[in-house]
This record gives structure tokens, sequence and C-alpha cells, in this order.
């Protein structure tokens, strides 16, 4: 099933679903890594996939977004109200910080004078200019929000599997097999 329905996640959406999860995960996981890097070529060439991976991330995010919004939206399967609500909210903060995360990165380099090349395909235009102060703003809130999204994403596998092995309702499978 390519759409979504009222009961289950169509490919499409688990398909978007799972490739900005592991790709949000692996890029969490190069952030850290990239402040025990020494200096150089390797760590250049990290720095370069972790500017294009992020820059890949805006654009699926964007695309999800659209998908989810001429999609209806499966039903909460969740037996408590306020903790269905919660976890709209949640998806909310979710898709708020996974969008916030690139375009700090992005603004974070342009103020720094470092260009993001995309996979090495282009250049995006740069949107700020050279400030070693607005870099060093939009770095702090680079980092914050990687700490938040971090968080946000264990708060959301727990729920994820609290709904399996605790509600043993569908809230997992859907995501997983549509079913």
């Amino acid at each position: 099933m390519l759409k979504d329905t009222v009961e289950s996640f169509g490919w499409v959406s688990r398909l978007f679903h799972w490739v900005i999860a592991l790709m949000v995960l692996g890029m969490l996981a190069g952030g850290l890594l990239l402040g025990f890097l020494p200096g150089g070529g390797f760590k250049s060439l990290i720095v370069g996939l972790h500017k294009s991976t992020g820059a890949a991330i805006l654009v699926l995010m964007i695309f999800r977004l659209w998908w989810r919004y001429i999609n209806p939206r499966p039903r909460d399967l969740g037996p408590n109200a306020f903790e269905n609500q919660l976890g709209r909210l949640m998806h909310v903060f979710l898709y708020v910080l996974v969008l916030l995360q690139p375009i700090f990165g992005i603004l974070m380099s342009q103020a720094f004078g470092s260009p993001v090349r995309v996979f090495g395909l282009f250049t995006l235009p740069s949107i700020i200019g050279r400030s070693d102060a607005a870099g060093a703003v939009f770095s702090q809130m680079h980092t914050i929000t990687a700490v938040l999204l971090a968080i946000a994403v264990a708060v959301h596998i727990a729920a994820a599997l609290k709904h399996h092995y605790v509600d043993q309702d569908r809230t997992l499978m859907r995501m997983i097999s549509g079913k």
C-alpha cells in the first residue's frame, strides 16, 4: 500500500520514517565523532559528508511533511487519550528539531565562511554573510538542538517499545510492516 490510511502507514511514510531515522542517528553519532577527530584530511572528509547528509535530511523532511499533509493520519492506538496527545506533541517536536538542526548547521557553516557543498555536486547558496559572532551563536544552537534531538529520539524509541511490549498494540508494527 502506497498511501496511509486511518488504520496503517503506507510504504512511502514508512520509508521516509526509517531513512530519516537512520540518517539522524548517524548524524548524531557523526557529530559526536567530529569533536574527537584531529584536524586534517579525514576530518574534512567527515565534515563534508556531515554537511551533505544534513542538507539531504532537510530536503527529505520537507517532502515527508508534504506527504504527511496530503495523507490521512492513522488513528492513535494507545489506550490513554493524554498519552496519545503527548505522542502527537512529541512528533511535532521531533519534526521541528529535525528541520532546525540542518538549518542551524548550514547557517553556522556559512557564518564561519565555510560553504556547504552537497555530495560534491553543488554548493548551497549563501544566505548569511561571514560573521564569527553569528557562527558561534548558530554553533551553540546546532549543539543544543542535537542534544534535544538525541533526548527526543530516545523518548520516541522508548514510547514505541512501550506501545509494543506494555500496551501490546500495533503502533510499532504499523511503522515496521504497515500492519
